[in-house]
């Protein structure tokens, strides 16, 4: 920002926030001292983007740049918002979270890593998902025709930290998928009962991105299918599709506490970590329910980007170059909780 320009700051209001709430008014104050323009709007998350606040929406053309320390970023993040400034989703939700490398590594040479991982993925015609749990994927990359079709979803808002890469649309995507632990929604609309918990494993056929069958407990799957079909039934999608997934890019992702206070939370706080990968389902995309794979190992065009959790392709020579052996060293010490899977 420079001085003389116009930011709003969106926070989050009432019980259960997610953001400890001095966020915004600690940068509002760096902010102000560098001569820009600072307006502070604590707003209650909603439902989904159809029910974005007004107040916020009619403010946001005045800004330069919108900064969201609220899920409303979440939740709009596939779709436009008014306004042509710069739009930012912060998943620093604590102080604490900012001090740590999770927020503190240049966050250029993060973005310069993403746009050298993006190049290799859109320019790869195959990919393989494997985990520990038994899951054995394979898709293919759609590339753009120009028939509307695009092998990636793109943000509307920019992600600080550098957090994740568009996700993979799933074109031709076949195997099994082992679902287990919890399944959550996706944080683009909130709805009652969002998490569903996983008692034994389920291994769900997949073919050309559908879940044809589902093979474990009869009363563990036939929970699943109604949590899937009642996700489905806010968009009126197909309730059993998988439209997208991605994985994250950011080592230093920590999540301190139990997850299984609040598995939502943990799951919009953790997603960076190269340990988590979730795919999006159910529904029109990008989906209401998020499907949580941990440690999984990733190759496209049979090159390994990821192995067993970590993010290997940090150690590519293009990727050396940007980041150095000390801002390497200090991302890795972000670790997440054990789970239960």
């Amino acid at each position: 920002m420079k001085p003389g320009q116009n930011l709003l700051l969106v926070g989050e209001a009432g019980a259960g926030s997610y953001f400890e709430p001095g966020l915004c008014f600690a940068v509002a104050s760096v902010a102000e001292a560098m001569g820009v323009n600072t307006r502070i709007i604590m707003a209650r998350p909603v439902s989904g983007a159809a029910h974005f606040p007004e107040r916020v929406a009619e403010m946001m053309p005045w800004a330069d740049a919108t900064v969201f320390f609220s899920r409303l970023g979440d939740q709009v993040r596939f779709f436009g918002t008014p306004g042509a400034g710069k739009k930012v989703m912060c998943y620093a939700t604590t102080k604490k979270h900012f001090a740590a490398p999770f927020a503190t590594v240049d966050y250029r040479k993060m973005v310069c890593i993403h746009d050298l991982l993006k190049n290799r993925i859109l320019s790869s015609k195959h990919y393989q998902i494997s985990a520990p749990c038994g899951t054995r994927l394979s898709g293919e990359m759609r590339h753009d025709r120009g028939d509307g079709d695009s092998a990636t979803s793109e943000f509307h808002v920019d992600l600080f930290p550098v957090m994740i890469f568009a996700p993979v649309n799933c074109h031709r995507l076949f195997g099994n998928l082992v679902l287990q632990g919890f399944i959550t929604s996706s944080s683009t609309r909130a709805y009652k009962n969002s998490v569903l918990s996983i008692n034994s494993a389920i291994n769900v056929i997949v073919e050309n991105s559908h879940m044809v069958d589902f093979e474990g407990d009869v009363g563990e799957i036939k929970a699943v299918k109604r949590q899937m079909e009642r996700a489905a039934e806010i968009t009126g999608g197909d309730p059993y599709t998988i439209n997208s997934w991605h994985t994250g890019i950011n080592p230093g992702t920590f999540f301190e506490g139990d997850p299984h206070d609040d598995l939502e939370y943990w799951g919009t706080a953790a997603f960076g970590s190269p340990k988590l990968t979730h795919f999006h389902a159910c529904g029109r995309d990008p989906g209401d329910v998020a499907i949580h794979l941990m440690n999984a190992s990733i190759a496209f065009d049979k090159k390994p980007l990821w192995e067993n959790g970590r993010f290997v392709f940090l150690d590519f020579p293009e990727a050396r170059s940007v980041l150095s052996v000390e801002e390497k060293e200090v991302l890795h010490l972000g670790s997440l909780p054990g789970i239960g899977f």
